[in-house]
């Protein structure tokens, strides 16, 4: 796909994300490595630039991070069917990947203007509302998904099948903190406290449901009939434009001139029970801090007829249920939670 920018659809169906991607010269990184991306990539289903550039402008951002993030941790990606989205191999060992996304609504209650009011007037009420508005969109989309039945394919029976989600409904979806996605999966929500700095486990509480207005669905999704045949859920809340732009930008993938600065909440591993710590810093050109793994977790399933094989990734967050039916997995030492990005160009 080499000509990803060059416009097929009429200008009144063009996406406003498009459009600032290639007309704002502070986006200049995102658009370049964007495009390198996708000469890497295939069309399988002859729309994707037509989506890219119109409705599912969102959706296919996703594919691109999934597909760059899968290429950089040296997977075969393979052409050979059309459904799931991703089938990849690693030596002898291989599985199917199924992208997914809460997407916009045309009518949204959340919109940015909304949330920003609620923000600033510090209106916990509605910011309980998003919570609970998070968890029932994410999880009506991974519910919708079983209904699909991929597992019954013949070229993907007896093989991993995982879920791939990430929140894209609202403006203030990606800020919000990933243990309300782990509540859902696995119907637990964990109680803690914090002293000195330190987050300290009090008890575990059940998750039955999750309820937003008159809308409510059962919590748990790792225990819905049919789910044993997911392997595995990954999830990112970090694959925006910004992300393209920031790795862009470390890989002097741009002539512009511009002043990037991230900050937000980290993993701190400086005692076994650190709070998240918050960090600044500024972007250099040609100094890479940043990679695709960074922000993204693969929670297994516990009840998976195959589970996927925790050992094909390598520094990624992952997390599972042991044999004591606790908690556990890997976390990484610069896992980010959620950050912001702030741009401008100078001449």
């Amino acid at each position: 796909m080499k000509d990803i920018y060059k416009i097929i659809v009429p200008e009144n169906r063009l996406n406003e994300r498009f459009k600032l991607l290639t007309e704002c010269s502070l986006l200049d990184p995102a658009k370049n490595i964007m495009e390198n991306i996708c000469v890497l990539m295939n069309d399988k289903d002859g729309n994707f630039i037509k989506d890219f550039q119109s409705t599912g402008f969102d959706a296919r951002v996703w594919e691109i991070y999934l597909f760059i993030f899968l290429y950089e941790n040296q997977f075969n990606i393979l052409q050979d069917v059309d459904r799931p989205d991703f089938h990849v191999m690693k030596k002898e060992y291989d599985f199917f990947i199924e992208a997914s996304l809460s997407a916009e609504k045309e009518v949204e209650k959340y919109s940015r203007e909304f949330i920003k009011e609620s923000v600033e007037k510090n209106d916990l009420a509605v910011q309980k509302e998003l919570i609970d508005y998070y968890s029932i969109r994410l999880g009506s989309v991974l519910f919708s998904k079983l209904n699909k039945k991929y597992w019954e394919l013949d070229w993907v029976k007896g093989k991993p099948l995982v879920f791939a989600i990430t929140p894209s409904h609202n403006y203030m979806a990606k800020f919000l903190p990933d243990a309300k996605i782990m509540e859902y999966l696995y119907g637990v929500k964990m109680i803690t406290k914090e002293e000195n700095g330190e987050l300290i486990h009090i008890r575990n509480e059940v998750v039955e449901e999750h309820t937003h207005g008159e809308k409510t669905i059962p919590s748990h999704f790792f225990s819905h009939p049919d789910t044993e045949n997911v392997s595995a859920v990954i999830f990112s809340n970090n694959c925006d434009l910004h992300k393209f732009n920031r790795i862009g930008y470390e890989h002097n993938l741009t002539e512009k001139n511009l002043l990037m600065t991230r900050s937000g909440y980290k993993y701190d591993d400086s005692k076994p029970n650190a709070n998240a710590k918050d960090f600044t810093y500024i972007l250099q050109k040609g100094k890479s801090i940043e990679d695709w793994n960074e922000s993204l977790t693969i929670y297994h399933n516990p009840n998976a007829k195959i589970p996927l094989d925790r050992k094909a990734f390598h520094n990624v967050r992952q997390i599972w249920l042991n044999e004591d039916g606790k908690f556990d997995g890997i976390m990484m030492k610069n896992f980010v939670f959620h950050s912001i990005t702030m741009a401008s160009e100078f001449k």
